[in-house]
């Protein structure tokens, strides 16, 4: 009777348990999510697969440090990027390289493809004027990342559309960065862009007609050879103004012109024309590029051109030789141009995303054949002689990187920039002297 009565005891002390192991069960089935499992998170950043002509040393340059090592964003979303219609992907050999290679990122990081969205440049409808209609209508649209023109960077910022960089990115990432990009990815002591390529304008002359390169301005006019600038836009004024040590701002930070400098620059453009140096075509050029054809066809002796259009040009103009700018004292200056990349997204997922992609595509190695292609130069200078060749035009492109002053962003100087192209005119026709036109144009 006992042992019947403990064998009941036993019998429902286990059903007791059991009942309340099934609605264990049950309950943790109805607390399961019903999406399907996330896919395997993607590798970091320092396992990162490799194009096959990049080394592990190459790689591990850009593996970021602890605190700054972008995070694995989980689940599959794509990353929104504007760029350039001159840089984006496309049909032509560079945008074929600039294809695969996105395609390439998508591969190593699973679950982040990336989607260009190319816009104009500048200018109405460009990227920063895009950017800030955009905000206006449908905030919800902007896109992740943008692909800017470093004079447009401050602008940018200003207008409140940059994420900081730093903790975002490894700080080895702007360390080897020319001074000129460096000083441009900044705005207010704070990391806001991260630079990738760059363009530099130069002389080039012609060898057989140049038997002495000038390096000062009484160098040039001593000697017989034609020099072609372009005068009826910004950069052959800024590149001799800036040298002279002047800037576009007074002791206020205020929009200024220095009549001073602003007078020796023109006053060196009159006696250059007086000798017959310098071509009255000059006034109707608008971009260093707008002298090749003049150069190419030997209507002038030199010019002041783009790297990017000499390396273009540079086989089908076998005389054509590189050379710095004559400048008063001889120093070597020249103005650059760049593109960054800026983060526009605020959400943190997409902010660890982009880094991860401005990481990976900023390598050395993956981005030297898109800048071959495109003809334009690092920001960097370790890869300079992976993407320029040969090894000597390389190394004068370094030191005139290293020497570059930033392009400012048109619209900051706009009533300046009208003004010194009105001085140079009344100048060049004789209706002012230099030092007239540098005052009026100070006003």
């Amino acid at each position: 009777m006992l042992g019947t009565r403990a064998s009941f005891i036993a019998r429902r002390a286990l059903c007791v348990m059991l009942i309340a192991a099934g609605a264990s069960v049950v309950s943790c089935a109805a607390a399961a999510p019903s999406t399907p499992a996330p896919s395997a998170p993607t590798p970091p950043i320092a396992s990162v697969a490799t194009t096959p002509t990049e080394s592990a040393a190459s790689a591990s340059r850009v593996t970021p440090t602890r605190e700054a090592r972008p995070g694995t964003p989980s689940g599959a979303f794509t990353l929104t990027v504007w760029m350039a219609e001159e840089i984006a992907p496309g049909t032509t050999p560079a945008g074929r390289i600039l294809r695969n290679q996105l395609d390439a990122f998508s591969a190593a990081n699973s679950g982040i493809r990336i989607e260009i969205v190319p816009k104009k440049s500048s200018g109405k409808g460009g990227l920063l004027d895009f950017l800030t209609s955009t905000r206006a209508v449908v905030p919800a649209r902007l896109p992740d990342l943008i692909a800017l023109d470093l004079s447009d960077v401050p602008l940018a910022a200003d207008a409140g559309f940059t994420q900081p960089l730093d903790g975002l990115l490894a700080a080895e990432s702007s360390a080897d960065l020319v001074p000129f990009a460096a000083q441009a990815a900044r705005y207010q002591n704070q990391w806001v862009a991260l630079p990738f390529a760059a363009n530099v304008e130069h002389l080039v002359y012609n060898k057989a007609t140049v038997r002495q390169v000038p390096k000062t301005w009484d160098d040039f006019t001593k000697q017989k050879a034609t020099l072609l600038l372009p005068l009826g836009g910004d950069s052959a004024f800024l590149l001799q103004y800036l040298a002279l040590g002047a800037t576009l701002t007074d002791a206020a930070n205020k929009t200024a012109i220095d009549s001073n400098a602003a007078a020796q620059t023109f006053a060196f453009f009159k006696r250059a024309r007086d000798l017959g140096l310098l071509p009255d075509s000059a006034l109707n050029l608008k971009t260093a590029d707008d002298a090749w054809p003049a150069f190419a066809a030997g209507q002038v002796a030199m010019a002041q051109i783009s790297a990017a259009r000499f390396m273009t040009e540079r086989a089908k103009a076998p005389n054509a030789v590189y050379a710095s700018m004559p400048t008063r004292e001889g120093k070597s200056a020249a103005l650059a141009t760049g593109w960054a990349f800026v983060v526009i997204t605020s959400d943190a997922t997409r902010q660890q995303a982009a880094a991860r992609f401005m990481q990976w595509i900023t390598v050395g190695e993956r981005l030297a054949p898109w800048l071959r292609a495109t003809h334009l130069l690092p920001a960097s200078r370790a890869s300079i002689v992976l993407a320029v060749e040969p090894a000597d035009y390389a190394n004068f492109l370094r030191d005139q990187l290293e020497h570059a002053t930033s392009l400012p962003p048109t619209s900051s100087y706009t009533r300046q920039a009208d003004a010194w192209r009105s001085a140079i005119a009344a100048v060049w026709k004789g209706q002012l002297t230099p030092e007239e036109a540098a005052r009026n144009a100070a006003k």
